[in-house]
């Protein structure tokens, strides 16, 4: 499938597919008439996320959000910069009138990947990616469902606890390059060994701390469906509920070892649990 059903895919949607394929999966269930404006919704988004991991210094990386935080001032005065993303977005922006507060929010939440530091516990930990999903939520809502009937409250649940999974899969990446989100007060609440930990070894208490994490990015997404319902228009951002739900089972059958290969490893079976979620409006 290609972007909007054209025979050419858009940038946004190559950067998306190339770079974050699971929202580019879940975009790929967005009605046909919404699908390039999540795909460029999603690829502001990545760009904005990957910020930390493109710079070599937290100076650099301030640096670079502000050029976006400029970029989006400069769409909202129409005067959009020439950029692959931004002449797209400023189109999305006007075609769904979509507010700039969520758009400087998801910019602003970014200076925590700066850092380098771990989160200092669950609370905190949540806290963090509410503020890095919630925006992105808010005006994908706005593209799906412009009546304004989704339940946001929800699929923001949702979208956290699928990013405390997220989270959970980079750990080994997180840890090598030295920029840890595993809060270190979970491990010492569990007997885990920071230090090992550091050195990509889950030892008991670690894999306590982690189950325990797991748990709550379970609760949190199947509290958001609860909530949110099954709204098919709304699929795209349901279907991170069904992810979640599948890694965590991946994740409890490696012992809850963060490291584990089965854990972090691509699943191809996704997509497909993704059509039959929404085949049958259960995610």
């Amino acid at each position: 499938m290609t972007a909007g059903g054209s025979s050419r895919m858009s940038p946004p949607a190559a950067i998306l597919r190339q770079h974050d394929p699971d929202r580019f999966r879940f975009a790929l269930f967005a009605p046909p008439e919404n699908r390039d404006a999540l795909f460029t919704l999603y690829a502001f988004n990545h760009e904005v996320a990957k910020t930390r991991e493109s710079v070599s210094e937290s100076m650099i990386g301030a640096i670079r959000l502000q050029w976006w935080r400029e970029s989006i001032e400069g769409i909202y005065a129409g005067t959009p910069r020439q950029h692959e993303v931004v002449l797209p977005l400023a189109e999305c922006v006007a075609a769904y009138n979509l507010p700039r507060t969520q758009f400087d929010a998801l910019i602003d939440a970014r200076e925590r990947d700066l850092d380098d530091r771990p989160m200092a516990d669950i609370e905190d930990a949540e806290r963090y990616l509410r503020a890095t999903t919630e925006p992105l939520v808010e005006l994908s809502a706005l593209i799906l469902d412009s009546d304004g009937a989704a339940e946001t409250d929800g699929l923001a649940d949702i979208a956290a606890g699928q990013a405390l999974v997220g989270k959970l899969r980079a750990t080994a990446h997180l840890e090598a390059h030295r920029r840890p989100f595993f809060p270190r007060a979970l491990l010492e609440k569990h007997g885990g060994s920071p230090r090992d930990f550091s050195e990509l070894k889950a030892d008991e208490g670690a894999r306590a701390a982690v189950r325990e994490l797991a748990e709550h990015a379970r609760t949190l997404a199947a509290r958001g469906l609860s909530k949110a319902g099954n709204r098919k228009r709304v699929a795209p951002l349901l279907l991170p509920a069904r992810q979640a739900r599948s890694r965590i089972q991946t994740l409890r059958r490696a012992g809850y070892d963060p490291f584990a290969e089965s854990f972090v490893r691509s699943d191809p079976l996704d997509v497909w649990r993704f059509w039959l979620a929404s085949l049958i409006g259960r995610y």
